[in-house]
Formats: structure tokens, C-alpha cells, sequence
């Protein structure tokens, strides 16, 4: 790892309370490498080793260390959200009327770390069951977009499309095509 990144992860990694973290890991039962991903250097504690502020700061460096050597933007791993923006990376700037892309270096790193114990999602459908999700006119037009997609080799394309016709007909009771 750069330098310069190895500071911007040790600063950090300074600024967390970790005897909080440690309580809530604690009060929680949450354990050391207990996640589907694996991740270099990170290993579960044996059985009846208690958890310390040690090993959950080293869990959350290899995390971090992950993120930024493969430069992974946005990561989530148990409690801990991780955002990483590298300045190296470019972004595509103007819009308008020239065909010419224009890509200049973000020139500032920046590495972000969440502490969110919990997560809630609430979802609502902006349709009733009663209603029509597909009317016909919308379904022919997804149709030719899907021949038109095929006709061009964009099958990608096509097979979303595809997915997105039979979703929509499943919803409303009728059978694919």
C-alpha cells in the first residue's frame, strides 16, 4: 500500500473510540470474521478467546486494507460501511455537445468509515394490486426494444429487457411470451 495511504488509514484508525466499539461488539455477541466475504487476514477467534480492542481493530485494518488495495468504492462489511475515493482515479468531466471525453485525476484521497450497529429498510409499492403495472402499449414498446436489441447483438440489453417484460407480466397475472 502507498505511503500516503497507509497514513490516511492510520489516521483513521486513530480517531475511533474503540472501547465503545469493543462495549457493542460485547453487548451484541458479535464476533471476529463472522461475515461471508473472506478477507485477507482476518480470522476467526478461537473458540473461548475473548474479543479485545486488538482484534477488532486489526479486523477493521484488513478491511480497510482490502478496500483501498483493490480499490473498492463502497463497502460493507457487518457493521462497518467503508467509502474510499482514490485521488489517482479520474472523472469524466463536461457535458454537452462534444463527442470528446474528458477525464481529469480526483487528486485527493479520501477514506470514510461507518460505525452503523443497525440498519433499517422500509419499503412501499407505488402500486396496488389492482391496478395495471403494464398496460399493452407499454408492452409492445419494451418488445421492440428487446428485437431491436437482439437485431443489434446488444443481448445484455436484451436480456434485461426480457426480464423486465416477464417481471411486469408476472405481476399482472399474465404469461410470458
Amino acid at each position: 500500500m502507498h505511503e500516503k495511504n497507509q497514513i490516511l488509514v492510520q489516521r483513521v484508525l486513530d480517531t475511533i473510540d474503540w472501547d465503545l466499539i469493543l462495549k457493542f461488539y460485547r453487548l451484541v455477541k458479535r464476533g471476529i470474521g463472522n461475515e461471508t466475504t473472506v478477507i485477507p487476514g482476518i480470522k476467526k477467534l478461537k473458540k473461548g478467546e475473548k474479543i479485545t480492542v486488538e482484534h477488532i481493530k486489526e479486523e477493521v485494518k484488513n478491511i480497510i486494507y482490502h478496500i483501498v488495495e483493490n480499490d473498492i468504492s463502497n463497502f460493507i462489511y457487518g457493521p462497518w460501511n467503508i467509502l474510499w475515493v482514490n485521488g489517482e482515479w479520474e472523472i469524466e468531466v463536461g457535458e454537452g455537445e462534444s463527442e470528446e471525453e474528458i477525464y481529469i485525476p480526483i487528486l485527493e484521497s479520501v477514506l470514510e468509515l461507518n460505525f452503523s450497529p443497525m440498519m433499517v429498510i422500509s419499503k412501499e409499492s407505488l402500486i396496488s394490486d389492482d391496478d395495471p403495472l403494464f398496460i399493452d402499449s407499454d408492452r409492445e414498446s419494451l418488445n421492440r426494444q428487446l428485437e431491436k436489441a437482439v437485431d443489434e447483438e446488444n443481448y445484455e440489453l436484451a436480456s434485461k429487457l426480457k426480464d423486465l417484460i416477464e417481471m411486469y407480466e408476472k405481476q399482472n397475472g399474465k404469461k410470458p411470451n
